[in-house]
């Protein structure tokens, strides 16, 4: 009995590692390229912050914690997340908050949410 339990704990963080991996993205999400400006979530939502005016605050907001999205020219929001495995477009999207940027990555919807996992990001 304590082999099996053994046993189970083992194939458990394996697929546990296996999952927090690449193998943990949805392959059903589509790669896309999206331009807008980046917002901080917080003060999108709270009081629809955006534009030059925010765009101050949209980045102290951001750094602070606050969450990333990207507003499109068509009025759509789509949240933005960093992949575990590459980091560095993200805190480069973070960087950019108030402004423009171009970001490219996968596309999911969750619940009803828009996210895109960001892969690469340039400055507009």
């Amino acid at each position: 009995m304590r082999q099996l339990t053994i046993a189970a704990i083992i194939a458990v963080a394996v697929a546990g590692s296996a999952w927090a991996g690449k193998g943990h993205l949805d392959p059903s999400g589509k790669s896309e390229t999206i331009s807008g400006e980046m917002l901080d979530m917080a003060c999108y939502m709270a009081h629809e912050g955006k534009g030059k005016k925010h765009a101050k605050c949209a980045g102290a907001c951001v750094m602070g914690g606050a969450s990333l999205g990207i507003l499109t020219k068509e009025g759509k929001v789509y949240l933005v997340v960093g992949d575990h495995e590459n980091e560095k477009p993200y805190l480069q999207a973070k960087a950019l908050a108030g402004g423009e940027a171009k970001l490219t990555g996968t596309v999911f919807v969750r619940g009803g949410l828009t996210a895109i996992i960001v892969s690469k990001t340039e400055k507009l």
